[in-house]
């Protein structure tokens, strides 16, 4: 580093390990204070557009206009003809042309013999309707989640993979459709519930009460139906000829006036949005496949999953995926290669895992233990680490970095927000000092909240550095032996040969939490604090250790293997073992649990357990947005 001994900055360089990574950008670094606090998303730049550009319904849609009207024209007259009929007569007609046969057509002009066991027919049949591909959005499309994009539903929405929605409106100010293919276990007023999408679905999917006022009113419930009359298109909008829909209370008074039966409604609750042009940029990148049918005997035939179940009043808990449905539509529009290519992919797993947490009937609250569950300090909780917890679901389907981490409480800011950050997510990012033998040091992910703050120390680029060497000054994390430090003042202390950068721990973001949402994790166990911390201080250190970056250093050549990153899982482990009668070996994490024990710590490793679905989940989430190998192969 040049400049006067005296100089308060320091340059250095970030490396990536893995060819346009961008946690952090690729660019020199000058470290500075700033006092001005800012807080943004911290992740993939490439994948999170699309990760986030799933059918997320904006909330200035929610409450979107609807069409109703008092002076509906009524009913299709007889022989009316939706234009689906028309177009599946021509797409039919036409390949039929091109194959040049000439086989017989009924009255209606579709060949005699389309049926299911023909190989060759132009517009499959499944379930008695005609499907085909189609490249127009409009109202009454079916739209089949697509399975082409690198960075899926894996990671959060799981709801939307292999889903299939039907477009109720589709305008120039608002598209909306309802997902029909995720029957629940649950019932409100003797209807077997769906879930139609994560928009004004009002907590009901996520341990809402339907007693609940006040998530009632935020909760938009549409009831399908088929009903040709009168009295139904008042109360009702259309969707396609023979499919319309109207409101919970539109269908409980057209069952009163004896206009129809319970049985001749299916709920939803809750819909997927998009803003103008939105789908349209999701189709365009494979998120979506488009088809149409020709009536509602489609619509029938999806629905007829929901009756299969058993009803949720029988007692029996049983809900459903929806990828038989999936599939089958699938095969209908020639896509039977696709459907065998990801048939029990992770994905898949990981939508089994989200009905089975979200679809079925949400449990009782469990009865109080003797025990008191742990509790923050009444004052500012600076210092506690927190283990996630073995049992803890929540970070399977979401949020994937905390599972089987380890957090550091640093501070509570103004407001009840509580500051923390995970210790054990090495990342690919690298920081490297140009001092001789071009010391560096792998950058480990604290949390999504990125934050430029004098409050926390972090410097210009958002990183936090930590070290455990009192004489170098700083703040310290509560009562433990920990202190953050600015970057100037640690780069001086490098340059000044008082310190190394291997003393150092370089996390880029935070975590933060409300102090209610903080505590309600720990009373319901999904954080537990960690007994003895200081044990598992030289194992996290190691997390970040690399070879120096000197070409004539020996082991130092090139930009390290991002093979050898460590995915923090054993120290976690180790953390949970904690008070347990020590073993004659331990092997884990590339010696991290031996040279946990060496330095005293009073626990060793179990044999780990196999990797579970949670572990899967964590490797897609380090290689898309940590910068580690592709291990899901």
């Amino acid at each position: 580093a040049g400049g006067p001994a005296g100089a308060a900055l320091m340059l250095a360089t970030l490396l990536l390990l893995t060819d346009g990574f961008p946690l952090l950008p690729s660019r020199h670094m000058t470290y500075r204070h700033t006092d001005v606090a800012q807080c943004r998303n911290l992740g993939s730049g490439r994948h999170r557009s699309v990760a986030q550009g799933r059918g997320l319904g904006s909330s200035r849609h929610r409450n979107a206009p609807r069409l109703c009207s008092t002076d509906s024209p009524g009913p299709p007259a007889a022989g009316s003809e939706d234009w689906r009929d028309v177009r599946a007569r021509l797409v039919a007609m036409e390949q039929l042309e091109r194959q040049g046969t000439s086989q017989s057509t009924n009255g209606s002009g579709i060949r005699a013999d389309l049926d299911a066991s023909s190989p060759q027919q132009p517009a499959e049949r499944w379930g008695g309707a005609q499907v085909y591909e189609t490249p127009l959005i409009e109202q009454g499309s079916v739209i089949l989640g697509g399975t082409q994009q690198e960075f899926g539903f894996a990671l959060r929405q799981q709801y939307f993979h292999k889903s299939v929605m039907l477009l109720l409106q589709h305008d120039p100010t608002f598209t909306r459709g309802i997902m029909l293919n995720r029957p629940s276990a649950m019932e409100l007023d003797g209807w077997r519930v769906w879930f139609g999408g994560d928009v004004s679905e009002g907590g009901w999917f996520h341990g809402g009460s339907p007693d609940d006022s006040s998530e009632a009113g935020r909760r938009e419930i549409v009831c399908l139906h088929s009903i040709e009359s009168a009295a139904a298109a008042r109360l009702s909008m259309p969707v396609i000829r023979g499919v319309a829909h109207t409101t919970l209370e539109g269908a409980k008074a057209l069952i009163e006036q004896g206009e129809a039966t319970q049985s001749d409604f299916w709920l939803f609750i809750g819909y997927a949005g998009w803003a103008p042009g939105q789908l349209q940029g999701e189709v365009d990148r494979d998120s979506w496949y488009l088809a149409a049918a020709d009536s509602s005997v489609l619509l029938r035939e999806l629905l007829r999953q929901g009756t299969d179940l058993p009803p949720p009043s029988a007692g029996v808990a049983a809900a459903g995926d929806g990828l038989a449905t999936w599939e089958g539509l699938m095969r209908a529009i020639g896509k039977q290669d696709e459907v065998e290519r990801t048939r029990g992919c992770l994905e898949d797993r990981l939508l089994c895992e989200w009905v089975r947490q979200h679809l079925l009937p949400h449990p009782s609250a469990p009865v109080a233990s003797a025990a008191s569950p742990p509790q923050l300090p009444s004052t500012d909780p600076a210092g506690l680490v927190l283990r996630t917890s073995k049992t803890a679901e929540s970070f399977t389907l979401d949020r994937q970095y905390l599972h089987k981490a380890i957090v550091l409480l640093l501070r509570e800011a103004e407001g009840r927000t509580v500051i923390g950050a995970v210790l054990n997510r090495p990342t690919a990012n690298v920081v490297q000092f140009n001092l001789p033998r071009r010391p560096r040091r792998c950058i480990g992910f604290g949390g999504e909240a990125r934050v430029r703050s004098s409050s926390l120390q972090t410097d210009s680029n958002g990183l936090l550095w930590l070290h455990r060497r009192p004489e170098l000054g700083g703040t310290r994390v509560g009562q433990l032996d920990v202190w953050r430090i600015g970057a100037a003042e640690a780069a001086e202390s490098i340059r000044g040969g008082r310190a190394a950068l291997r003393d150092f721990m370089l996390l880029a973001g935070v975590l933060a939490w409300e102090r209610p949402e903080l505590e309600r994790l720990l009373r319901d166990g999904e954080l537990e604090p960690v007994p003895s911390p200081d044990a598992l201080w030289n194992a996290l250190w190691s997390l970040g250790e690399l070879p120096d970056g000197d070409q004539d250093a020996e082991g130092g050549g090139g930009p390290p293997d991002a093979t050898g990153l460590s995915d923090g899982t054993a120290i976690w482990f180790a953390a949970t073992q904690q008070g347990r009668a020590p073993l004659a070996t331990a092997e884990a994490d590339g010696g991290v649990a031996e040279r946990a024990e060496a330095d005293g710590a009073p626990f060793t490793m179990e044999v780990i357990p196999a990797a579970d679905l949670a572990d899967e989940a964590l490797h897609v989430w380090l290689h898309f947005f940590a910068g580690h190998p592709d291990t899901s192969s």
